[in-house]
């Protein structure tokens, strides 16, 4: 009998048991979280498939730090996340990082997700040549236009010099427009965004 509601319990609420348990996990391997909850800008990087070691870490995370403490007039925290594979189902699950760089085997398994933002005006701006890289305009479920949701790594010079492979790609999480931080936090990745594509090689 109790066997029977322990297997019912567990098929049920499995993925919800499987969410937390993975939280808990990814807390305890060294999420950073400030006394407020959480960083001014989180930047996730999947390591997955690739061997990628952060160099000038401080340096650029002083950069972005500054860049968002002139915008927004207070002191600013962002912090760089490793992903691997349990962490980014977490990440894709709960939305931690406000920006994910990502190669190419991730970003096509959940690139029909609405889980990126559109970045069509960057490509437009910054005239980045995508015609190499047909995976990155596509329509997700919640969609019927086409849209860029993904810019590759290739000539954005700040983050090749850090170590990101230049195979990967640059993505922004959609904010969770009911909560004002979440927000404040994607703008703050946008406020990043344009300061690296303004820097390209």
């Amino acid at each position: 009998m109790i066997k029977n509601k322990i297997a019912n319990f567990w098929y049920y609420h499995k993925f919800k048991i499987l969410v937390v348990l993975s939280a808990i996990i990814l807390f305890s391997l060294g999420l950073n979280i400030n006394l407020d909850g959480v960083s001014d800008l989180e930047i996730g990087y999947v390591i997955e498939e690739s061997d990628v070691i952060l160099k000038n870490q401080q340096l650029m995370t002083n950069q972005f730090e500054s860049l968002i403490s002139k915008t927004r007039k207070k002191d600013a925290r962002v912090s760089f996340l490793p992903l691997t594979g349990s962490h980014f189902e977490v990440e894709f699950t709960l939305g931690i990082s406000q920006i994910i760089l990502l190669d190419k085997i991730t970003l096509e398994r959940y690139i029909n997700f609405p889980f990126f933002e559109p970045l069509d005006d960057y490509v437009t701006r910054y005239n980045i040549n995508i015609k190499d890289f047909p995976e990155l305009l596509t329509k997700t479920k919640d969609s019927e236009d086409f849209h860029v949701y993904a810019l590759p790594l290739k000539d954005m010079k700040l983050l090749l010099d850090m170590g990101i492979p230049e195979d990967y790609y640059f993505t922004i999480r959609l904010p969770k427009m009911s909560k004002p931080d979440d927000v404040l936090r994607n703008q703050n990745a946008h406020i990043v965004l344009d300061y690296i594509l303004s820097n390209m090689q």
